[in-house]
Order: C-alpha cells, then structure tokens, then sequence
C-alpha cells in the first residue's frame, strides 16, 4: 500500500469511516466510488486512490460475500479512472500526444475520463442489486 493510504488506514480513519457509512446508511459501492473519485480529484494519482481507499474500506467490507468485495473494489477503480485534470500526469501525457490546449483536454479528456468512471459505477451498481 501507498504512504498515504497506509498513514490513514493505521491512524484509524478506517474505523471512523465504517462508523460514519453505517450511520448514513451508505451503501458501499456508491461510497468506494465517491471516495475514490474525491481522492482522485484531489490528489491526481488514480492508484493511490484506489489503494487508499481501498484500505479505508477493509473495516467495512467484513462480513460481506467475496462477489460484494469484488463490487466495491470496481466502484473504487471506476472512481479512480473519473476526473482526470491538470494534477494527473496521464492528463498530461494525451494532452500534449495530441496537440491538446489545457482548455481542450479539460473539455475532452476529463470529460470522457469522468463518463468512462461513471458508466463502469453504474453498470457495478447494477450488478451489485442483481446479485
């Protein structure tokens, strides 16, 4: 695991975080996927978002069939593949392969990077009532 997952997975924010979705009855598909897309956005690297929030979500994952861990492990990675800007260096990389101002990548990649993360959420949302 990354630095900073295993910084706030050993700092008890796992625990803390089980509590708070039981609370607001959150399911956890929605919540790996909101959590990852947040970290994401936030800090630009999409596997230290899905690392970290995966680690954030081991308390609250147990008692829940392996086909349910698998659901939220994909809503993590679909939260993890949305918003991809200026902080990420994959935005970086296509922008300049294709001659994309900042303004251009913004409109076409984050876009499609977000419907891409919010179509994989949805079809793991679908599955996960099905199953």
């Amino acid at each position: 695991m990354v630095a900073f997952g295993k910084v706030l997975v050993e700092s008890g924010v796992g625990k803390a975080l089980a509590v708070t979705l039981e609370t607001l009855h959150l399911p956890l598909v929605p919540a790996a996927f909101i959590l990852s897309l947040a970290l994401r956005a936030s800090q630009g690297s999409a596997t230290v978002a899905i690392l970290t929030t995966s680690g954030l979500l081991t308390q609250a994952v147990t008692g829940v069939t392996d086909m349910q861990r698998v659901l939220v492990t994909l809503a993590a990675c679909f939260g993890g593949l949305g918003l991809s800007h200026v902080n990420d260096a994959g935005f970086w990389v296509v922008t300049r392969y294709l001659g994309l101002s900042v303004a251009d990548g913004l409109r076409t990649w984050t876009v499609l990077t977000t419907l891409m993360g919010l179509s994989g959420f949805a079809l793991t949302w679908l599955a996960w009532t099905v199953l």
